[in-house]
């Protein structure tokens, strides 16, 4: 429950860079010397700029407030803003939660102070607990840690990189990489977009057959080249089936990946 007293604290809306339409309520029950009255007050236009709304104003010396809810919708078809409330005793400031809220969104807090952002459709976000940086990521122990998907590449047991090459020099689909480098027949280097921390991680690499035919003419061997890889670039190169001395060809496809420390 979130309570009201002093003769200026009061809660207010905070609005982050504007261009939503953000519309507020609040409710309370007033405490008079023992007689409780119940009040509220709301939006009577959206608010649109980046400000600060008094919700609840100050109730006075001699009185205190019990807030019931207070709540910000975002009302705008596609833009959004950041909002939180904040109690104010035109000195100290304490911060409650805030949120970007997306169109359609909403922020509410109940009688009991629970914080709760509802999605356009009225459903609660989940709460998601202590998000991973990338440290807890490469330590790779936490059991009790978030991975949001912007950092999930950061784990050792993860591809830091991965990429279906053509031969003509151009990514047919990929993560983390750039497009390659054609050296020439059956030598490509690929070019990874965010490096690895240095020249020592793991490379893969695979080729596609030109035929299904065993045969030495259709069959093809990679290799990652001699002094070939750094920290970010990794330089392959393919053979065919040719007895003595193989035949530096050109396979269907490349298939290229990396594990290791990133950047």
């Amino acid at each position: 429950m979130i309570i009201i007293s002093g003769a200026n604290e009061k809660i207010r809306l905070v609005t982050g860079s504007g261009g939503a339409n953000i519309e507020w309520h609040a409710s309370w029950v007033e405490n008079n010397a023992g007689t409780l009255t119940p009040k509220d007050s709301g939006t009577s236009s959206a608010v649109t700029s980046a400000t600060n709304t008094d919700v609840i104003a100050a109730i006075g010396a001699s009185k205190q407030g019990a807030v019931k809810e207070l709540s910000a919708k975002n009302t705008h078809a596609s833009a959004s803003d950041t909002v939180k409330f904040q109690a104010y005793d035109g000195t100290n400031t304490a911060n409650y939660p805030g949120v970007t809220l997306l169109a359609g969104e909403s922020l509410i807090c109940d009688e009991l102070g629970n914080w709760t952002h509802y999605d356009s459709n009225g459903g609660a976000y989940p709460a998601v607990g202590n998000i991973a940086v990338q440290s807890d990521l490469e330590a790779g122990t936490s059991n009790t840690l978030v991975v949001t998907p912007g950092r999930m590449q950061y784990h050792p047991g993860t591809n830091k990189f991965w990429g279906l090459f053509s031969i003509s020099g151009t990514t047919t689909a990929g993560y983390n990489v750039d497009a390659p480098t054609d050296n020439g027949t059956g030598d490509i280097t690929v070019n990874i977009t965010t490096d690895m921390s240095s020249s020592s991680w793991c490379g893969s690499v695979a080729v596609e057959m030109t035929a299904t035919t065993y045969a030495v003419a259709n069959a093809r061997t990679p290799h990652i080249r001699f002094g070939g890889q750094a920290a970010g670039t990794l330089r392959c190169d393919c053979i065919d089936g040719t007895t003595i001395t193989q035949l530096v060809k050109d396979p269907t496809v490349w298939h290229i990946s990396g594990l290791g420390d990133q950047a």
